[in-house]
C-alpha cells in the first residue's frame, strides 16, 4: 500500500505496460518456440499475429549496414485492447483497459510462465511497469489554454511562475528516483498539446481523444540487476509487486485534492 491509494471511476490512466528486457535470446527466433508460447497463452490472448521488429544496431556494425529485423509474435485479446509481444530481446504486456493490478499482473504472470517454458535459458536485463496518465481539463475546449494549478501539485508547476511578465506556454521535465538496491522509478511530466503521448505504433484499440492540451504523468518503475539474471516467473512477479507502490505514490503526490474529487466523480 501507499499513501492516498484509491481506484478512480474517472481515472486519467490511458495505458499500462510491463516489459521484461532480455539479453538476446536466439531460441525465440525459432517459429516452433514462438508457436509454443502462443499455445501457452492462447486461452487468455487468442488472436495471434506475426511480424518483424527492427533491432538496434550493434556497436560493431558499420554505418552502411542494413538494419536487422527480428521475428515477433503478438497475441491479443478479442477486443484488441490488451496484448503480449514476444521477440528475442523482450517480452511486453500492454493494455489500454487497465482495471486493477491483480487482473493485470495475472496476465503478465501467465505470459512470463509461457516464456520460461518455451525459452528456459532466457536472461533478464531489466523489468519494469509503466503507467501513463493524461489529465484533461473538463471545462476547457481544445482551443483553450487551461491552468493546471487546481489539478497538478505545485511542486511540478513551480517553474511556470518564475517569470511574472510572461505566460508559460508549455513545460516538461523528468526526475529519476533511486529506490533500494537495483530499483528505480522515473517520473516524466509535461503540459502537452496533442492527442496522446502513447506511441501511435501501439496496435491496440483505444478511444481517440480530441487534439488539445493535457497534462501527462508518465511513471516508469523498474528493476535493473547488475548482470543478466535467469528468468524466474515467481521472482519477476514479486519484483512487479514491489515496483508498483512507488509508482502509485508518485501519481498521488503529483495531483491535487481537486483532481481527486473529479476523478472520483464528485465534481463535473
Amino acid at each position: 500500500m501507499y499513501p492516498k491509494r484509491e481506484i478512480f471511476p474517472r481515472s486519467p490512466l490511458v495505458y499500462v505496460t510491463a516489459e521484461v528486457a532480455l539479453a538476446y535470446e536466439p531460441a525465440i527466433n525459432k517459429i516452433e518456440v514462438r508457436d509454443l508460447f502462443a499455445s501457452a497463452i492462447r486461452s487468455r490472448l487468442p488472436v495471434l499475429s506475426q511480424d518483424v521488429a527492427v533491432s538496434l544496431p550493434s556497436p560493431e556494425s558499420s554505418d552502411d549496414s542494413p538494419p536487422e529485423t527480428l521475428p515477433t509474435l503478438r497475441a491479443f485479446n478479442r477486443e484488441r485492447t490488451s496484448s503480449a509481444l514476444l521477440k528475442a530481446t523482450s517480452l511486453t504486456f500492454e493494455t489500454v483497459t487497465y482495471q486493477d493490478f491483480d487482473a493485470f499482473s495475472s496476465c503478465v504472470a501467465e505470459a512470463s510462465r509461457a516464456l520460461a517454458e518455451c525459452a528456459p535459458q532466457a536472461l533478464v536485463e531489466r523489468a519494469g511497469i509503466r503507467f501513463v496518465n493524461e489529465l484533461r481539463h473538463p471545462q476547457h475546449s481544445a482551443e483553450d489554454n487551461p491552468s493546471w494549478d487546481k489539478w497538478v501539485a505545485p511542486e511540478l508547476l513551480a517553474s511556470a511562475h518564475l517569470l511574472p511578465s510572461g505566460h508559460a506556454a508549455g513545460a516538461m521535465g523528468t526526475t529519476l528516483y533511486h529506490l533500494e538496491g537495483d530499483d528505480w522509478v522515473a517520473l516524466r511530466w509535461g503540459d502537452v498539446v496533442g492527442t496522446s503521448i502513447v506511441d501511435r505504433d501501439v496496435p491496440l484499440r483505444r478511444t481517440e481523444a480530441p487534439k488539445g492540451r493535457f497534462f501527462a504523468l508518465d511513471i516508469d518503475s523498474s528493476w535493473e540487476p547488475p548482470e543478466p539474471t535467469p528468468l524466474d516467473p515467481d521472482a519477476l512477479m514479486s519484483c512487479l509487486h514491489r515496483l508498483r507502490p512507488p509508482a502509485g505514490e508518485l501519481f498521488q503526490a503529483a495531483i491535487t485534492e481537486d483532481a481527486r474529487e473529479y476523478f472520483r466523480g464528485d465534481k463535473s
